[in-house]
C-alpha cells in the first residue's frame, strides 16, 4: 500500500491517462450486474453516483452511468408497449409472491424423491422379470398402453384441475422438479403440456401435482437411452478434471465459466487470452546465433514470447523485483513457450550478451507491442459490440485511450533506472494495465468489456472474513484446507485466488450468480478467482474473496448462513449486495420461465377444452336421476308401504279358499291328530298375543309341535279372517325346512306331490332348491335365504309374518337376522315377528326386543333313563384293548380342551362299579370316537331282553359326516345288523329323498338305526325313536386365534345339548339314552349353554353382509347384536377383508367382496376358487379348499410315521404341500375310476384315508354348486348331471366333472403357485438364513415337520405362501400348507402396491415386500399390467359368467401370454 499511497499523492485523481482512480468508495455498494444481462439501453443503470465503484478504464463515465433513462409516462407508450409493460409487471408480481414457495416446494419434492430412491433401493430386493416379460412382450404392453391412453383421453371427460395462478405455480413446481431430477430438457415441455391437457386426479401421496403422471408418461414415451437405468452411476463431475493439479490456477482457465454463461460472446483474441499453441520449432542457439546477432535474436524471441503470453514477461519482471521471501506466482506455460524461454536463458547465459542493453531495448519495444495489442483488442471488441447495441447515452468514445495510456506508461518505464522506487511503482502500474497484464473475460460484453473495478472496503474492523469462512467451513468439515494466492502483480489492484479443499463430498458451487468471479468446483475442491473486481490492498482482496466464498457455500442454508452476521459491516454490505444480485438474477430468470409456462398452459388448456365441450351438460342431466336411484337402494319406499297398508283388510276370496280347505276329509283327519299336541291348547292365547304385539316370544319343550303348529295356526287364522298373508318360517338347516314343510302340507290335507305347487298353500325354499308358487302362503326357508332377501331394499315387502325358529342355537345367521329386525320393525310397523325355541333364556330376548311378551308351552315327553360312559362300559365289559384294536386313524385335535379333572371327585362317583370298569375308565380317552363301544351297545340293546323294548328305533348322535360314513360302513358289514335292520345316514348335505326315508316308520319285523349329527337335536323330530346313543361331541366352526383361521373342530357339547338329545328318546314311550362321557364331566365340566357363533367365528362373512344390507358402519351395526363380538374381532375381520381386497380402505365392498359373500368359505379360500375359475385351475382349487376345510388325505399313524413321510414325499409336486395333496387325490380318483384297481389296497399302501378323500370329493361338489349358483361357472348338461350324482352317503363313487376351460392349467405349477399366492396373501414367509420370517408381522417361523418343503426345498425359492400357523408342543411355531410364491406374481396383484417411478422400486403394503427393477420400461410395464389385471378381474367379478370383450379381452390375452411364457 505504500506505493499505492504515493501514487495518490503525486497523480491527479481524474487524469484519464492514469487508467484508474483512487477515490475511496462508500461502504455500501450496489452489486455489479453481469454485463451479459444488461443491454446498452440500460447500461447506465448499473451504478449510481453515490455507490458506483470506480472503473479502471474510464473514470469520466461514472457520473454518466448514474443517470438513468427517463421513464416515459403511460400515455406516451404505444398499446403494444403498454401491454408489454403490464405483462412484465404482472409477471414480476407473480414471481414475488410465488417464487420462494415454488423453490421451497421443489427442493422438498426433489429431496424426498432422491431420499426415497437412495433408501428404498438400498432396502429392496432385485426383481428379475426376464422369465415373465421378454422384450417383445414388454413392447406390446407399451404399444397397447399408448393406444388405450389416447382412446380413453379422447373419449373421456377431463378431470377438474387447478386454474389461474394456482395451476401456474403447480406447473412451475413440476417443471423445476423434472429438471432437477435430470429429466431430458427436450422432454420437459412436452410432458408439461400433456399433464396440463390431461390433469391428474387428486393424489394423496404428498408428491407434487402431476409428478406421478409425468413420470409415467416419460416411462412410456421416452425411447431407450433417454432415461438412465436406475443403477446408472454418473462419472465424477467434469470440473474435477478441469481443476489443475497444483494449487495455483492459470489465468488461461479463469474464463471457463464466463464462456459458458454467454455462448454468443467472443472468444477473445490471442493477446488477451493465452492458449496452448502448437509446438514451436526453436533453433539451437550455439549453431544458429552469431555473437553480433545475440541482441536482435533475443529481442525477436522476447517479442514472440510476449505476443504468445504477456504474463510471462510480467512474471519475470516481478520476480526480479520481489524479495526472496515472497516468490512470484508463475504463469501458465505451454510447451512451445517453454522452448522460447529456454532459448532466452541460453542467450542470457552467453558471456558476450549484454543484459542491461537488452533490457533497455526491450523496454522500448514492449511499449509498441502493448499499443498494438490494445488496438487489436479495441478493434475486435468494437466490431463485436456494434451489431448488438449502440453506445450508452452520454458515453464518450475513447478510441485512443489505450494508446495514450501505453505511451504514458512507456515514458514512466524509461525512468526506471533513474528512480528505482518510482520505477517499481510505474512497473507495477504498467503491469496492472488492462490489456497488457489482465486477461479479458471470454464472456464479457457491453460497452466496457475489459473493466476491472477497484473497490475499497475501508480498513478492516471486527472479525476477519477469512476467519469467519474458516470457522464456518470447519464446522461442516474439520479437515478443510484453504489456500489464498495473489494473482495480480500489484497490491493496490489486488486480486486473489482462493482454493478450498474438502475431505468430504460437498455440493457444487453456482458461480454464475457472482459475475465478477470465476468459479470452478468439484465435489471436494473449489477454486474462486477474482476477475472483474479488485481491491486497493491484499488484505481487502482476501477478505473480499472469503466473503464471496462464504456466500457461495452457505447462502441458502438457514442455519449456516447466519455466520455472515459476524462479518465486518462493509463485508456484511457486500453479502447483502450479493444476495440482492442473486435475487435480481433469479427474478429475471423466473419471469422468463413463468412467461413460457403461461403460454404452454394456454395452448394445452385450449386443446383440452376443445375435446370436452359437451361433458358438463351430460353430467348435469343425469345427476339428479342417479342420486334418486342410489337413495332408493338404501331407503325404503315409504309411499309403497303406505299403499300396502291401505289394502282391503278383508278378502272374500281368501275366506272361501280356506273354507274349502278346512272342509276336506283329509284336513279333518289330520286335525284330530293335531289336537293331541300341547301347542293346540295354546292356540288362542298365542294368536291373541301375536295380534296385539309386533314381536312375540314362544318357548316350548321338544315335542310340543311349535315348529309345525304355530305357523299353521297363523295361516289358518289370517285366511279365515280374509286377510292377505305371507308367512316365512326360518330354519337353521335345509333338512328342517324340507321335513317341516312336508309335514305341515300333509296336515293341511294336501297330497304329498302338491307341496310347492299351485294346489298347495305351503312350500319351502333352500339354497339351490325352491318349491314355491304364486299361491304359496307359508314358506319354510333356511335363515340364509331370508338374509339374501333382506339384501334387497324391498326383499320382505310381501311378508306379513316372520317366524324365527330355533333361536336358542344362536347361529350367526339368526343373530344377524335379529340385528336387521331392529331397523326392519321401525320401517315396517305392520309386520309380525315370532321367536321360537325349545330352551332359551326368554327374558334376555324379551329385553333385547323392547319387552316382547313371552308364551311358555309345556312339552310332551315320556321319562328317559340317562346312562353315562361308566354305565356303558359296565354293561358291555368294554376294555381299552378292545378300543385300541378297533381304533380308526383320526386327526389329532390340538384344540381339545384338556380339562384337569379332580381324580377324587370322579372316583367317588365310581364306587358302585367294578374294578374292571374303573381300570378301563382310568386310561380311557373320552375325546376319541369309540366305534367298537357303540357297536357293543347296539348289540346289547338289540338282543338283550332287558333292553330290547328300546330297540325299535335307535338314534345315534355323531360329530360329522365322516364319522357317519365310518359307522355306516361298519354296521352294514356287521353280521348282527344285516337282516331285519334299516340303517339311515342323516345329514344336511344328503339328498332330500335320502333324508326323508329316516322319518318313515319301518314295517313290522324291521328295526331302524338313524346316524345323525346335532341336526336331530331340535331341528327335526324322528317320532318313533326310543333309544339314543350320544357320543357327546359335535363339530363346530371356530376361529382359531393361534392359527388365524376358521376351522371345523371337534368339541364336547353343552348340558343343554345333552338334555335335548336325551329328550329325543321319550316321544312315544319311555326311553333310554347312553351318553358316552362320564357323569362327572356332565355335572362338573360341561358348559351350561353353547357359545353363540358370533363370539367364536370369524366375522368376515358377517362384515360383508353388513355392507350388502347397507346397515351403516360395521362396528356400529355389529355392536347392536344380542351378544356383540369384541371390537378386536370385528377389526380383525375388517383388516382381513381389506387384505384380500374384499373391502376397500374406506370399508366399502369391492366386486370381489360381493362374490365372496355368496360362498360358504372364508375370504381367502373363496378368493382361491374364484381366481382359479378365471385362470383355469379350478379342479386343484376346489380340492385344496375342500382339504383345508376338512382333513388331510394323508394318514400319520404312530407306528409308521417314517414310512408315511416317505410315501408323502413320493407324491411331492411343485414344492407345494397343496399340490402334493392334489397329486395324491388325483391318483386316488384315477384308481377309483379305473376298473380292476382296488381303492382299499391303494389307500392302505400309500397311507391315505379313503373316508377323508371321499369327504373331500363331497365338499368339492358343494363348493362347485355354490360357484354355479353365483354364476361364476357355467356347466353343460353332462356336467350338471354328474354334479347331481355327487351325493354324500352314496354307495357308488361319483366325481365332480368340470369343463376343459376350467381345468386347462391344473398341471401348470407356476400358475397354480401364482393363484395360491394371490389368494393367501399376506400369509407369506420370507427366507432369512436357515429360517423364515412372516412378512405380515416379522414373526420368526418354521416349516411344519409334515411339510414336503421341510427337508428338500430349492434354494432359489425365497418366498412361501401358507394357509395356517400351528404352535407345536415344543413351543415352536410352524407354518402349514406351504406353496412357493412367485415374486412377480405378488407384484402384479398382491396387496396395496406403490410404484415409486423415480426410485425404480415397488413397495407392497409398507415394509412387507420391496423390490427394485433395472430400468424405467420395466417399471411402467409392471405398473400397467397390475392395473389392467385388477381391471379385468373387477370386470369378471361384477358380471360373472359373461365373456370378456374389447380391451378387457385384449389385456387378458396379454396376461395369458405372459403366464404361458413364464411356464416355458
Amino acid at each position: 500500500m505504500a506505493g499505492g499511497n504515493k501514487k495518490k499523492r503525486t497523480k491527479p485523481a481524474a487524469n484519464p491517462a492514469r487508467g484508474f482512480a483512487t477515490t475511496s468508495l462508500p461502504k455500501a455498494n450496489k452489486p455489479v450486474v453481469d454485463p451479459k444481462d444488461t443491454d446498452s439501453t440500460n447500461a447506465s443503470d448499473r451504478a449510481t453516483l453515490d455507490t458506483a465503484p470506480t472503473s479502471v478504464e474510464s473514470p469520466d463515465t461514472k457520473g454518466e452511468e448514474t443517470k438513468p433513462d427517463p421513464q416515459r409516462e403511460l400515455h406516451e407508450l404505444s398499446p403494444e408497449e403498454l401491454e408489454a409493460q403490464l405483462e412484465a409487471s404482472e409477471l414480476q408480481q407473480f414471481v414475488e409472491v410465488n417464487a420462494a414457495k415454488v423453490r421451497k416446494e421443489t427442493a422438498r419434492q426433489v429431496g424426498r424423491l432422491d431420499t426415497d430412491k437412495r433408501v428404498l433401493r438400498g432396502q429392496a430386493d432385485f426383481l428379475s422379470v426376464k422369465d415373465w416379460l421378454p422384450d417383445e412382450l414388454m413392447q406390446q404392453v407399451l404399444d397397447y398402453t399408448v393406444a388405450e391412453s389416447e382412446s380413453e383421453l379422447n373419449g373421456s371427460k377431463t378431470l377438474q384441475s387447478p386454474v389461474g395462478d394456482e395451476l401456474l405455480s403447480k406447473v412451475w413446481v413440476l417443471r423445476n422438479c423434472l429438471l432437477d431430477l435430470e429429466i431430458p430438457p427436450s422432454r420437459v415441455n412436452e410432458v408439461l403440456g400433456w399433464v396440463v391437457a390431461h390433469p391428474p386426479s387428486h393424489d394423496s401421496s404428498g408428491f407434487a401435482w402431476g409428478i406421478s403422471n409425468a413420470l409415467d408418461w416419460l416411462s412410456t414415451n421416452c425411447v431407450t437411452g433417454e432415461l438412465f437405468d436406475y443403477d446408472y452411476q454418473k462419472p465424477r463431475a467434469v470440473t474435477e478434471e478441469l481443476l489443475p493439479d497444483s494449487d495455483e490456477p492459470s489465468v488461461a482457465n479463469d474464463d471457463t465459466r464466463s464462456s459458458k454463461r454467454d455462448s454468443a460472446s467472443p472468444k477473445g483474441n490471442e493477446a488477451s487470452v493465452p492458449t496452448e499453441e502448437e509446438d514451436i520449432d526453436v533453433s539451437d542457439v550455439e549453431s544458429d546465433v552469431e555473437p553480433d546477432e545475440l541482441l536482435s535474436t533475443y529481442l525477436r524471441t522476447k517479442a514472440r514470447l510476449y505476443e504468445l503470453n504477456p504474463a510471462l514477461d510480467d512474471a519475470q519482471v516481478k520476480k526480479k523485483r520481489a524479495p526472496a521471501t515472497k516468490p512470484a506466482v508463475p504463469a501458465a506455460v505451454g510447451s512451445g513457450q517453454r522452448k522460447l524461454q529456454q532459448k532466452l536463458q541460453k542467450i542470457e547465459a552467453d558471456v558476450l550478451f549484454d543484459q542491461r542493453e537488452a533490457d533497455a531495448h526491450w523496454a522500448e519495444e514492449k511499449v509498441g507491442l502493448a499499443r498494438e495489442a490494445s488496438d487489436r483488442r479495441r478493434l475486435q471488441l468494437s466490431q463485436d459490440a456494434r451489431p448488438n447495441s449502440e453506445p450508452a447515452r452520454g458515453e464518450k468514445p475513447s478510441t485512443n485511450g489505450v494508446t495514450d495510456e501505453a505511451e504514458k506508461l512507456g515514458l514512466e518505464l524509461l525512468q526506471e533506472s533513474e528512480d528505482q522506487e518510482d520505477g517499481e511503482m510505474l512497473g507495477g502500474m504498467f503491469d496492472a494495465l488492462p490489456g497488457v497484464k489482465e486477461s479479458t473475460s471470454e464472456g464479457a460484453t457491453g460497452a466496457q468489456p475489459s473493466n476491472v473495478m477497484v473497490r475499497d472496503f475501508g480498513r478492516l474492523t471486527g472479525m476477519n472474513p477469512k476467519r469467519v469462512l474458516e470457522e464456518t467451513c470447519k464446522a461442516r468439515d474439520s479437515q478443510v484446507k484453504f489456500a489464498y494466492k495473489l494473482i495480480s502483480p500489484t497490491t493496490y489492484a489486488s486480486r486473489h485466488c482462493l482454493i478450498i479443499t474438502w475431505s468430504k463430498d460437498q455440493g457444487l458451487l453456482e458461480g454464475d450468480i457472482v459475475p465478477a468471479l470465476q468459479v470452478q468446483s468439484s465435489l471436494r475442491k473449489a477454486i474462486l478467482t477474482m476477475m472483474l473486481e479488485a481491491t486497493p490492498d491484499s488484505a481487502q482482496s482476501e477478505a473480499y474473496i472469503a466473503t464471496v466464498a462464504l456466500f457461495l457455500i452457505f447462502a441458502g442454508s438457514p442455519k449456516e448462513e447466519k455466520a455472515h452476521m459476524r462479518l465486518p459491516p462493509a463485508f456484511r454490505n457486500l453479502w447483502d449486495e450479493l444476495v440482492l444480485g442473486k435475487q435480481e438474477r433469479m427474478s429475471a430468470q423466473d419471469r422468463n420461465v413463468v412467461k413460457e409456462l403461461r403460454q404452454l398452459i394456454e395452448q394445452n388448456a385450449k386443446r383440452a377444452d376443445e375435446s370436452d365441450d359437451d361433458g358438463e351438460v351430460v353430467f348435469k342431466a343425469g345427476s339428479r336421476q342417479r342420486s334418486q336411484v342410489a337413495s332408493g337402494t338404501s331407503t325404503p319406499n315409504t309411499q309403497r308401504e303406505k299403499e300396502k297398508s291401505t289394502k282391503p283388510p278383508v278378502s272374500q276370496e281368501l275366506q272361501d279358499l280356506w273354507a274349502r280347505k278346512a272342509s276336506t276329509a283329509s284336513y279333518q283327519k289330520m286335525l284330530l291328530l293335531r289336537m293331541n299336541l300341547p301347542m293346540y291348547h295354546f292356540k288362542d292365547a298365542t294368536l291373541d298375543a301375536i295380534e296385539r304385539h309386533q314381536v312375540t316370544i314362544l318357548v316350548s319343550e321338544t315335542g310340543s309341535g311349535k315348529s309345525t303348529q304355530l305357523p299353521a295356526f297363523i295361516l289358518e287364522h289370517e285366511l279365515a279372517q280374509g286377510r292377505h298373508c305371507k308367512i316365512y318360517c326360518t330354519e337353521p338347516r335345509r333338512i328342517s325346512a324340507i321335513s317341516l314343510a312336508r309335514r305341515v302340507s300333509e296336515e293341511m290335507g294336501e297330497h304329498k306331490s302338491d307341496l310347492g305347487t299351485a294346489r298347495s298353500l305351503v312350500g319351502y325354499s333352500i339354497r339351490l332348491e325352491s318349491h314355491t308358487s304364486t299361491t304359496t302362503r307359508l314358506v319354510y326357508a333356511t335363515t340364509g335365504i331370508v338374509l339374501r332377501m333382506l339384501e334387497n331394499a324391498d326383499g320382505l315387502g310381501d311378508i306379513t309374518h316372520l317366524v324365527i325358529d330355533e333361536v336358542h342355537e344362536r347361529s350367526i345367521d339368526t343373530d344377524f337376522l335379529l340385528i336387521i329386525l331392529q331397523s326392519l320393525l321401525l320401517r315396517r310397523p305392520d309386520i309380525k315377528v315370532v321367536l321360537m325355541s325349545a330352551t332359551v333364556n326368554a327374558q334376555k330376548f324379551s329385553n333385547y326386543l323392547n319387552g316382547a311378551p313371552i308364551i311358555d308351552v309345556p312339552g310332551r315327553t315320556f321319562p328317559v333313563q340317562a346312562k353315562f360312559l361308566e354305565d356303558a362300559i359296565e354293561l358291555t365289559g368294554h376294555t381299552n384293548e378292545d378300543a385300541t384294536e378297533a381304533a380308526v386313524d383320526e386327526e389329532e385335535y390340538s384344540e381339545r380342551e384338556k380339562e384337569v379333572a379332580s381324580a377324587e371327585g370322579a372316583g367317588q362317583q365310581l364306587n358302585s362299579y367294578s374294578k374292571k370298569t374303573k381300570k378301563t375308565l382310568a386310561g380311557y380317552d373320552e375325546y376319541r370316537i369309540d366305534y367298537s363301544l357303540i357297536i357293543k351297545l347296539l348289540q346289547k340293546v338289540a338282543y338283550d331282553q332287558a333292553y330290547q323294548p328300546y330297540s325299535k328305533a335307535i338314534l345315534i348322535f355323531l360329530p360329522g359326516i365322516a364319522e357317519i360314513r365310518q359307522l355306516n360302513d361298519m354296521l352294514t358289514s356287521h353280521a348282527a345288523f344285516g337282516k331285519g335292520w334299516r340303517i339311515h345316514p342323516l345329514h344336511s348335505s344328503f339328498s332330500s329323498e335320502d333324508q326323508q326315508s329316516a322319518f318313515d316308520i319301518p314295517p313290522p319285523g324291521q328295526r331302524k338305526i338313524v346316524l345323525a349329527t346335532n341336526i336331530a337335536e331340535t331341528g327335526i323330530t324322528i317320532p318313533d325313536v326310543t333309544c339314543v346313543v350320544d357320543t357327546g361331541k359335535h363339530k363346530e366352526m371356530r376361529f382359531d386365534e393361534k392359527r388365524q383361521m376358521s376351522r371345523l373342530i371337534l368339541s364336547f357339547i353343552a348340558r343343554a345339548n345333552a338334555k335335548q338329545r336325551r329328550g329325543r328318546a321319550g316321544r312315544v314311550q319311555e326311553g333310554i339314552c347312553f351318553h358316552l362321557f362320564t357323569k362327572y364331566r356332565h355335572d362338573e365340566i360341561m358348559a351350561e349353554n353353547q357359545t353363540p357363533e358370533m363370539l367364536r367365528l370369524s366375522l368376515q362373512d358377517l362384515v360383508m353382509r353388513v355392507k350388502i344390507c347397507k346397515l351403516g358402519g360395521i362396528e356400529q351395526a355389529l355392536s347392536a347384536a344380542l351378544d356383540p363380538p369384541s371390537t378386536r374381532n370385528i377389526r380383525r375381520a375388517i383388516d382381513a377383508l381389506i387384505e384380500v381386497d374384499a373391502l376397500t380402505s374406506n370399508e366399502e365392498l369391492t366386486p370381489l367382496g360381493q362374490q365372496l359373500a355368496k360362498l360358504p368359505l372364508d375370504a381367502q379360500l373363496g378368493k382361491l376358487i374364484l381366481l382359479a375359475s378365471v385362470f383355469g385351475c379350478l379342479d386343484f382349487a376346489l380340492t385344496a379348499a375342500a382339504t383345508l376345510t376338512s382333513k388331510s388325505p394323508f394318514l400319520n399313524p404312530m407306528h409308521a410315521k417314517k414310512q408315511a413321510d416317505t410315501v408323502r414325499l413320493g407324491f411331492k409336486r411343485g414344492d407345494s404341500d397343496l399340490l402334493t395333496a392334489y397329486n395324491a387325490y388325483s391318483a386316488w380318483r384315477k384308481v377309483c375310476t379305473t376298473s380292476g384297481m382296488s381303492e382299499y389296497q391303494f389307500c392302505n399302501k400309500n397311507f391315505l384315508s379313503p373316508q377323508n378323500l371321499a369327504n373331500i370329493e363331497d365338499l368339492k361338489g358343494q363348493l362347485l354348486t355354490s360357484l354355479v349358483e353365483a354364476g361364476f361357472v357355467q356347466l353343460g348338461s353332462s356336467e350338471r348331471a354328474a354334479l347331481s350324482k355327487v351325493r354324500p352317503g352314496s354307495r357308488t363313487r361319483n366325481f365332480v366333472a368340470l369343463p376343459e376351460r376350467y381345468r386347462k392349467a391344473d398341471e401348470d405349477d407356476a400358475l397354480v403357485h401364482s393363484v395360491v399366492a394371490w389368494s393367501f396373501y399376506p400369509k407369506v414367509i420370507n427366507r432369512e438364513g436357515k429360517g423364515w420370517r412372516n412378512i405380515a408381522n416379522n414373526q420368526t417361523l418354521g416349516l411344519h415337520p409334515t411339510s414336503v418343503n421341510k427337508t428338500s426345498l430349492s434354494p432359489d425359492i425365497k418366498l412361501l405362501s401358507f394357509y395356517s400357523i400351528m404352535q407345536s408342543s415344543s413351543r415352536f411355531t410352524n407354518t402349514q400348507e406351504t406353496t412357493p410364491a412367485p415374486e412377480v406374481a405378488l407384484v402384479l396383484l398382491a396387496g396395496d402396491a406403490v410404484f415409486h417411478m423415480y426410485a425404480g422400486t415397488i413397495v407392497i403394503d409398507g415394509n412387507r415386500l420391496r423390490y427394485k427393477v433395472r430400468d424405467w420400461k420395466t417399471m411402467i410395464v409392471l405398473k400397467t399390467l397390475r392395473t389392467k389385471l385388477r381391471e379385468v378381474l373387477a370386470r369378471l367379478f361384477k358380471a360373472p359368467g359373461k365373456d370378456l370383450m374389447g380391451k378387457h379381452r385384449m389385456w387378458m390375452e396379454v396376461l395369458e401370454k405372459m403366464l404361458e411364457r413364464e411356464r416355458k
